[in-house]
């Protein structure tokens, strides 16, 4: 129970208990539940958007999710993201590339790519088909949570210095075959089987991102894990999006 609530207290604003002595062993278990706790921020936004669906257009609502989900995290995978962009486009060696995102300010590159990632992620909620629409809301924070389970168990952490996210790297079989189930099984329910196609291609693209940053930065740190389950989430609507196209009859 104390993993699935370090899991809560770090991945959200929420905080339920204090007192929880934080070892290694207890982050890497607390991976397993990752999903869950996006379950928790998919039902939040989810039931907003059907609670506002007689009261404010759909492209309101879209846009109230993307709050929803940036508030109940703190736009901690936000800032993630936006500090690997910087890392990534600035630095010239692994070395500079992790100073550079090391820095608590934001640069123009990582700006620019943060506004275009929440207009792309907007677009996609908008148009997501009215049938299907509280689902996929409801499933694509949990998708960008998974696929940082797996990019756990195929990295290995940066930094020499340590860090919070050190604890977090190698995720075990266990995590990596909870998660999957969970998420996996959510999906299917909601979505049907034809939609865990896009879960196998997230698993396939978190491969691969994996062996770009280790190329790139000698593995992966804490802003790689928000960055990651941005590119997660986004990675789902649009193959959701893509899919309905090619299963239409």
């Amino acid at each position: 129970m104390n993993s699935l609530i370090l899991a809560i207290q770090f991945l959200t604003v929420f905080t339920i208990r204090k007192d929880i002595a934080v070892t290694p062993r207890l982050l890497a278990a607390a991976l397993s539940w990752f999903p869950l706790v996006a379950a928790l921020q998919g039902a939040i936004m989810a039931a907003s958007d059907y609670l506002l669906s007689g009261l404010l257009p759909v492209s309101v609502r879209s846009a109230v999710a993307q709050l929803i989900l940036a508030l109940t995290n703190g736009g901690l995978h936000l800032d993630g993201f936006a500090d690997t962009v910087d890392g990534l486009a600035g630095g010239k060696t692994p070395q500079e590339r992790l100073r550079i995102m090391k820095d608590s300010r934001i640069g123009a590159v990582g700006v620019v790519f943060l506004v275009l990632l929440l207009l792309v992620k907007f677009l996609c909620i908008n148009e997501l088909p009215t049938g299907a629409r509280l689902a996929a809301i409801f499933l694509f924070p949990v998708a960008g949570r998974w696929s940082m389970v797996p990019l756990s168990a195929w990295s290995r952490y940066a930094r020499s210095d340590g860090g919070l996210g050190m604890s977090f790297v190698g995720a075990g079989r266990a995590a990596l075959a909870v998660s999957t189930v969970m998420t996996a099984a959510a999906i299917f329910y909601l979505l049907g089987p034809a939609a865990l196609s896009i879960m196998a291609v997230l698993a396939v693209v978190t491969f691969f991102s994996s062996r770009f940053f280790k190329e790139r930065l000698g593995g992966i740190t804490g802003d790689v894990f928000g960055f990651q389950s941005e590119a997660g989430e986004t990675f789902f609507l649009i193959s959701f999006l893509a899919l309905g196209k090619v299963i239409q009859p």
